[in-house]
């Protein structure tokens, strides 16, 4: 990096900026320098016009960056040729490049290295050009001629002498090299540089004023050189030589803080105790030493850096003590490159591979590639995107290769061919590459085996050839009928429009015809088709006058057939010639062709509305009183009239309340003959009750009106329905639906549909034929039990089919599952008042006690509904009459409800009766009561009792002791 202490202040403080933010924008500097944008680039032009900054051009956006190279070359066709550098034949590195910066009486070495690369040895002269450089006095030997042979290179160094007497400010030179005998075509090369010139700088210390030097000296010509990563550390010894205590602090302004550490001497402000200081307190006529650590990342770029070092005074804040430290960041020149294959075989397109650059370099690197392949010259052609590549230091970059054959490289008959290249990569500066030589290879496939099959058939074709025309010459036969053409006129026809097969042949040599023979065969050689002959000899048969004519060639079209039957046929002709030489000739067949049969109906799809449906609630039947005609009682349950002598105009004790007490005393002692009755009838009790005293399902009692049942209509929404759709219905017959368990048993009744005469009446409110095709949704099954189900969906066609062991069209659907329905117990009542957990009785001997018990269930139709201990299975809607047992027990009766799917519930209830202590034997005979009515079955088997009344309460002379 060439020394910037030359340049103003504010262009300083810009190529610091950029050194630390590397890239940045205009925006960005103006910014950090709290200067305008237009003051920023006047500076920033300035800078660029002299060597120290570049431009880059990022999508729209120009960046600013330090120009590592400080090589200018003349515009216009003044500067360096411009041939690629791939092609020049001479190198030239000039050290230092573009701006010299010097104090007047000073001196410097401008020093030209010069490298032959062309084909020839050659004589080269380099000069300073007298006309265009002002430094052209300053030097004592401008030119110099040089004889260099091919590869070889020499330095010629011109010493420059800067007078004292030089007005300081910029001067230019050209350096001309030039080769007119050897290169003239690529000769001369200028390059222009500039020397700037500035006053020998004088220092001006006051006596008092203190003063600092840097430990170790260094200077823009001879600065410390450093690695990345590394530290120097700088002493800094300041010396007070005023007559006041002074403290002095050190800043760096043109480093980041973080490549910069301070440390002050350790001060002690208490015996035994170390205190830390931020600045560096010198007694008058003292001197101390500050330590600067310089400490540059790891991906510093590389380049001679001035920091400059300012010390501030505590007790003259405007004293501006400064000086400048030179450190050289050392060049990192590692460079990783990368030769990646992307497309290698070659199918009609060029081989892609990619040169991928990884910089782990501290210098900006500037490459040329280009391809080659010495082995292989002329086969090859290389397309890069660009040859030219520029590398930032520690950047990335990549250049696309294509690579693909010329048109003298041809690919190899059942091989591959491997063709291989190679890749250079030159620096352009003149740095050594690890690797400056990359093999890749690309693969051209084989030819297709069909060229190769081309070419022999090529060869047996011009031998075919040689064949035909010995056998044409020598061994022709003679001319025949031949078939050239034996078809259907359509390969598929269809039974139902009834159609035949129409035939067409083309037969050439139709004067050579004698008979034809026509015959329709099966695959197994069976005739389907009797044989017709058509006789030619005469020409054109009759039948056949209508379908064929003669033009050079017999074409007979749609000749019919008599096969119209479903199957697959395959006709054979046979020709009979009019030339007794030829012999039999060959018979011609025609492909298969078929006769569809009539399409059988199909079941497209097959299902129920829901895979589970919930059983309908129970319909429960409910107890209606009917009148009922009074008949004769038979008198195998009715006494006769000599052995009852009751009055005819008594009053039963029932039908006769008595009207005062006295009445009622009386009514309570009934007459000997109403006691000598009641005594006889004591004899019917048991064969009375057992008779009347009977379970069913549906108690009904027989009385002037008697219980009717009244049953509500069933609910069939729960029911199973299904959707279906067939297509073809027009040749279906007949459709049945049968519902089984899974098991195979037939549990829902089956369902037949007759389609002969259109839509069913029980199917037209469900389904719907539109394009011969049937649509039927919700179409109930009756299926209303819980339980599994699988329905079965069969069709019975019109017509059988022609295959007597095809198997029949039938569809089942998924197991269909109706879930019982809850079971609940509604109601149980004793003597029709809901059942009480627990009855006593007191029983009276000689009247029994009769319980009526009513029910009812709301279960599922299959669910088990039992009264334990008797009678048990029940119904779900029930009346029982129970007499009590004349003993005493406790019973416990029990009402049990078991679903299907196993739920159980169950209500229950307690009798206990107590029987009195038994009683002497009465002198007369007590009178007898009858029970209460009792519910008798609605049957002709049980006629009634001769006494039964409606209703239920016992008349007071009928009343037990243990009850009055």
């Amino acid at each position: 990096m060439v020394d910037i202490l030359t340049l103003s202040t504010q262009q300083q403080q810009i190529i610091n900026w950029i050194m630390r933010h590397r890239d940045s924008t205009l925006e960005a500097i103006a910014t950090g320098l709290e200067t305008t944008p237009a003051d920023t680039l006047t500076e920033i032009e300035d800078l660029i016009s002299q060597g120290f900054l570049e431009v880059i051009d990022h999508q729209g956006v120009n960046y600013y960056t330090i120009d590592f190279r400080r090589q200018q070359s003349i515009p216009n066709g003044e500067g360096m040729s411009s041939a690629s550098v791939a092609i020049r034949p001479l190198s030239i590195i000039l050290n230092p490049s573009g701006t010299v910066s010097i104090t007047t009486g000073e001196s410097f070495e401008l020093c030209v290295t010069v490298t032959n690369q062309g084909d020839r040895s050659a004589v080269i002269t380099v000069a300073i050009d007298q006309d265009s450089s002002s430094i052209y006095a300053w030097c004592p030997a401008p030119s110099e001629r040089l004889a260099l042979s091919v590869g070889q290179s020499c330095e010629v160094v011109f010493p420059i002498q800067v007078p004292p007497t030089t007005p300081p400010k910029e001067y230019s030179y050209t350096i001309i090299i030039d080769a007119p005998q050897h290169y003239p075509e690529d000769t001369p090369i200028q390059y222009k540089g500039r020397v700037i010139v500035t006053p020998s700088i004088q220092e001006v210390v006051r006596v008092n004023d203190p003063t600092f030097a840097t430990i170790p000296r260094t200077t823009s010509n001879n600065p410390h050189q450093m690695r990345a990563g590394e530290i120097w550390q700088v002493l800094i010894s300041v010396n007070n030589r005023s007559e006041r205590v002074d403290r002095f602090r050190v800043t760096v302004p043109d480093l980041d803080p973080k490549w910069v550490s301070i440390y002050y001497p350790e001060g002690l402000a208490l015996v035994g105790i170390v205190e830390a200081t931020e600045g560096l307190p010198l007694n008058p006529n003292t001197q101390g030493q500050i330590t600067l650590i310089f400490k540059p990342p790891m991906d510093v770029w590389a380049g001679i850096y001035s920091p400059t070092i300012r010390v501030h005074s505590e007790n003259n804040p405007e004293l501006s003590l400064l000086d400048i430290v030179y450190f050289e960041i050392l060049p990192i020149y590692q460079l990783d490159i990368q030769l990646v294959t992307l497309l290698t075989r070659i199918e009609n397109q060029p081989s892609l591979y990619e040169m991928r650059f990884k910089s782990s370099s501290n210098i900006a690197r500037e490459l040329t590639v280009r391809a080659s392949s010495p082995e292989q010259e002329g086969l090859l052609t290389y397309g890069f995107y660009i040859e030219e590549i520029k590398i930032a230091p520690y950047g990335n970059a990549r250049i696309n290769l294509e690579v693909q054959p010329t048109k003298k490289c041809k690919p190899r008959f059942l091989s591959d061919r491997y063709l291989n290249f190679i890749v250079e990569v030159e620096d352009k500066q003149g740095i050594t590459l690890a690797s400056d030589r990359y093999l890749g290879n690309l693969l051209m496939p084989a030819r297709p085996w069909w060229q190769f099959v081309l070419v022999i058939i090529a060869i047996l074709g011009i031998i075919g050839a040689i064949i035909f025309l010995i056998w044409w010459i020598f061994f022709r036969p003679p001319e025949v009928p031949v078939v050239v053409e034996f078809t259907s006129e359509s390969p598929n026809y269809r039974e139902v429009s009834n159609e035949a097969i129409r035939l067409r042949w083309r037969i050439t040599n139709p004067e050579l015809v004698k008979e034809i023979k026509v015959e329709g065969l099966s695959e197994d050689q069976t005739t389907l088709s009797q044989p017709v002959v058509y006789n030619f000899s005469k020409g054109i048969p009759s039948e056949l006058k209508e379908y064929c004519i003669i033009d050079r060639e017999l074409l007979c079209q749609n000749v019919p057939t008599d096969a119209r039957k479903p199957s697959q046929y395959i006709f054979q002709m046979n020709l009979a010639s009019k030339n007794p030489k030829t012999g039999l000739l060959p018979l011609v067949k025609t492909t298969k062709i078929i006769v569809e049969p009539v399409p059988q109906a199909q079941i497209l799809e097959f299902a129920s509305n829901k895979p589970l449906y919930t059983e309908s609630k129970p319909v429960l039947p409910t107890l209606a009183p009917i009148p009922v005609a009074k008949t004769d009682q038979k008198t195998a349950d009715n006494p006769p009239a000599s052995e009852n002598p009751t009055p005819a105009n008594a009053d039963s004790p029932t039908d006769k309340q008595p009207s005062n007490p006295s009445d009622n005393a009386s009514a309570n002692s009934p007459s000997p003959e109403v006691v000598a009755a009641k005594a006889k009838e004591t004899i019917f009790i048991p064969e009375i009750l057992e008779k009347r005293v009977f379970f069913t399902a549906l108690g009904i009692a027989e009385s002037p009106a008697k219980l009717g049942l009244i049953k509500p209509k069933p609910d069939l929404d729960n029911e199973v329905r299904l959707n279906w759709r067939l297509s073809n219905v027009s040749q279906i017959k007949e459709l049945t639906l049968v519902g089984r368990s899974p098991e195979g048993e037939v549990k829902s009744p089956p369902l037949k549909y007759l389609l002969t005469e259109g839509m069913p009446r029980s199917l037209r409110p469900y389904c719907t034929i539109s394009n011969d095709e049937m649509v039927c949704k919700n179409v109930p099954t009756e299926a209303k039990a819980s339980g599994n189900y699988i329905f079965e969906l069969a069709i019975i066609p019109l017509k059988p089919p022609v295959d007597p062991k095809a198997v029949p069209v039938m569809r089942k659907t998924e197991i269909i599952k109706i879930a019982p329905y809850p079971a609940k117990i509604l109601e149980l009542k004793v003597n029709g008042q809901e059942a009480l957990p627990q009855y006593s009785f007191n029983l009276n001997p000689d009247i029994p006690t009769i319980l009526t018990l009513s029910w009812k269930v709301e279960a599922s139709a299959a669910a088990k509904i039992d009264l334990l201990p008797a009678p048990g299975n029940v119904a779900a809607v029930g009346q029982l009459a129970l007499p009590l047992s004349p003993k005493s027990a406790e019973v416990t009766y029990t009402l049990k409800v078991t679903n299907p799917d196993g739920q159980i519930i169950m209500r229950s209830f307690i009798v206990q009766t107590i029987a009195p202590p038994p009683a002497p034997k009465p002198e007369e005979t007590p009178p007898i009561a009858l029970p209460p009515d009792v519910p008798a079955i609605d049957s002709p088997l049980i006629p009634a009792p001769p006494n039964q009344r409606s209703g239920g309460s016992l008349s007071p002379f009928e009343v037990p002791p243990s009850q009055k």
